[in-house]
């Protein structure tokens, strides 16, 4: 058992410590695919037995999420587990598991990004967004042959 002091000190560093940037990159790529299929915190913490309030807690990296949660978040979101991976920060790569050859995108989450989800996800037509979507998709690889 530890220290009256030792325990005390331990608990105050975990509660202002920063998330892990993996444990933060992976809750990023839930956020970002559980946006992509409209699902609200609500509805996914529902699928895989948890409240909307740990979902919060796994998208921001606050709270680590176990292989076993991890794999039913990739049913619920009806992607592979590598999904959640790609792009990690410190080299982290699952290479055998990534379909892939290409190097995945790395997004930072700015409040430009945010703002362009937020507008994207208040758009109330599906197909709408959907088209959107591929217009955006097309414009990029414009941008990328010149």
């Amino acid at each position: 058992m530890l220290a009256p002091n030792k325990a005390k000190s331990l608990m105050a560093g975990n509660a202002t410590r920063k998330p892990d940037p993996v444990d933060y990159h992976v809750g990023q790529r839930i956020r970002t695919r559980r946006r992509e299929l409209g699902l609200s915190q609500t509805v996914l913490g529902n699928e895989i037995g948890v409240s909307f309030k740990q979902v919060q807690k796994y998208e921001s990296g606050a709270n680590r999420i176990g292989a076993g949660r991890l794999y039913e978040i990739s049913k619920a979101l009806e992607t592979g587990v590598e999904t959640f991976f790609e792009g990690a920060p410190n080299n982290v790569k699952f290479r055998a598991l990534v379909t892939s050859p290409e190097e995945p995108l790395t997004v930072s989450f700015d409040r430009e990004c945010e703002k362009l989800i937020e507008a994207y996800y208040s758009i109330p037509d599906r197909q709408l967004r959907l088209n959107f979507l591929s217009l955006l998709r097309t414009l990029s690889e414009e941008g990328e042959k010149d």
